[in-house]
């Protein structure tokens, strides 16, 4: 085979791997900011092609004009550069739009820090396609070869980002590796072919390789990072940082936070308990339960539920897709290392199961977004399957009962409900857009007048049936049964997701960005 043939594979290679890594890190540069809704991958995936698109037009009118040979090189040079800085542009371009709307603010971001290097790495494919043919029959045979090639490279990309890169080193060098290779190659390139002057190439991957090891994340007295990793799963870091709590005022708070949304708060002056007032309600319901009854609990977060339920000697069983979660609450939030804690998808867990439970507990979300793969009557069939006769299953959701924000918990109430099960919601106090709905769900309805649990600094509730929803009047015309055949609760919850990113934003990360906290490891 030709030498310059290999050369320019080898660039197709690379290209196509760098695409692929491109679009993961943007993915996940972009969830700390604007969270990992539907919209966001929309944003996502509708950027690349954009991206993509425009660079196979160009790619393709300039490789039959262009008389310079050594364009495609200059070309990955400038998106190898471009890739490079990402991490960086990308802080920049998200905190301005922070006040935009979920949609807006991720798409015009996108725009800027992805959408460039996407743009220059299209244009790249068709101009070596154009340099390889030397006859007009192999045109197809050239063409396919490039695209598999450039495949190839994105698959091999796709699986090293995703389950070594992200995990063991973050964002940032990754992501100045890949710019690195991307740029170097062709430099190495021009300089066989004498072009020295692309040596001077090599100083933008200085000032960028300097720029990443002096932006490590620094510490303040306001906000003190204990624990931080990236993820195909998504950001997680473990804070410690004074809290707002609704009853006590100001309080030290050791916070899990997953994509800038925070999933736990421990008390860090008593880290047996955490700092959310209404979390003790959950314990408050299944307190009508004896000592020694068998619970399971889908999803971990730092362990709230667990140190309840543990105060109220239940066995429980704990089902956590992350393994960096369990590492995390039992490290960070005190979890007791013996706790049963399996590390697996939810939904596999309840079809495989064949263990009876008197309590099951679903405390699913993955920063704003529940996983509708669970919430379906499929699903809660194979749970009412693992209940005990007189068990009860208790489900954290959204706030929202009413108007177009409310419709996810309606059909989520009409799903539970074609199950066979019985259902009161349990609202925490607040305005619905402040508060989580509890669903409480039973073969029959249950009685909670034997409800005993309290916790310092908390007012013991004694009735709660005072704090059920009336469900007569919900409005209930327009909710769906959901079901594994029609995914559909991605798309209805999305008005209420995209209030409560908008309400993280706010909370969470803006004081963290005012604090000088770097966003990208």
């Amino acid at each position: 085979m030709n030498p310059k043939r290999n050369i320019l594979f080898t660039l197709a290679f690379i290209e196509g791997a760098s695409v692929m890594a491109c679009e993961l890190f943007s993915a996940k540069m972009i969830a700390p900011f604007f969270g990992g809704s539907l919209y966001v991958w929309a944003a996502v995936l509708g950027i690349t092609l954009l991206a993509l698109m425009s660079g196979y037009y160009l790619g393709g009118s300039i490789s039959a004009k262009a008389t310079k040979k050594n364009l495609v090189y200059w070309i990955l040079i400038l998106a190898g550069f471009f890739m490079m800085i990402m991490p960086h542009t990308s802080i920049w371009i998200m905190t301005l739009n922070l006040d935009l709307s979920v949609q807006l603010g991720s798409t015009i971001s996108l725009l800027v820090f992805m959408f460039p290097p996407l743009v220059l790495m299209g244009m790249t494919s068709p101009i070596i396609i154009n340099m390889i043919n030397t006859q007009l029959d192999e045109t197809g045979k050239s063409a396919g070869s490039v695209y598999a090639i450039s495949t190839f490279g994105g698959i091999i990309a796709t699986f090293l980002v995703g389950f070594y890169l992200l995990p063991e080193f973050g964002i940032k060098w990754p992501c100045f590796i890949f710019g690195l290779i991307l740029m170097c190659a062709p430099i190495f390139v021009l300089l066989k072919s004498k072009y020295f002057k692309a040596a001077l190439f090599f100083l933008p991957v200085i000032y960028v390789g300097y720029a990443n090891t002096s932006g490590a994340q620094s510490q303040n007295e306001n906000i003190k990072i204990i624990y931080e990793s990236e993820g195909v799963l998504g950001q997680i870091r473990v804070i410690d940082m004074m809290y707002q709590t609704a009853t006590r005022g100001m309080q030290p708070g050791r916070t899990l936070m997953v994509n800038n949304t925070a999933q736990t708060i421990m008390d860090l002056n008593n880290p047996e308990y955490d700092l959310w007032d209404w979390s003790y309600y959950f314990p408050t319901a299944v307190s009508i339960y004896p000592e020694g009854s068998d619970v399971l609990l889908l999803g971990l977060g730092g362990g709230t539920l667990v140190q309840q339920f543990d105060r109220l000697k239940f066995n429980v069983d704990v089902v956590e897709i992350d393994q960096r979660v369990k590492d995390i609450a039992i490290e960070y939030f005190y979890i007791d290392p013996a706790t049963n804690i399996i590390i697996d998808d939810a939904r596999r867990y309840i079809n495989t199961c064949e263990k009876k439970y008197d309590v099951i507990t679903l405390d699913l979300f993955l920063n704003e977004t529940p996983p509708g793969h669970v919430l379906t009557v499929e699903s809660f069939k194979k749970i009412k399957a693992l209940l005990n006769p007189e068990g009860m299953v208790m489900m954290n959701f959204y706030g929202y009962i009413s108007g177009e924000k409310g419709r996810a918990s309606r059909c989520i109430l009409k799903t539970f409900e074609a199950a066979g099960f019985y259902v009161d919601l349990l609202a925490t106090p607040g305005a619905e857009a402040n508060r989580n709905l509890i669903f409480l769900a039973s073969l029959e309805k249950k009685n909670f007048d034997g409800i005993n649990y309290s916790e310092p600094h908390s007012i013991q509730i004694i009735n709660l049936e005072q704090h059920f929803v009336n469900k007569a009047t919900i409005d209930m015309t327009d909710a769906l049964v959901l079901t594994d055949n029609q995914p559909i609760l991605e798309k209805i919850y999305i008005p209420a997701a995209l209030d409560w990113r908008k309400s993280s934003i706010d909370y969470n990360l803006k004081p963290i960005i005012q604090n000088g906290v770097e966003l990208v490891k």
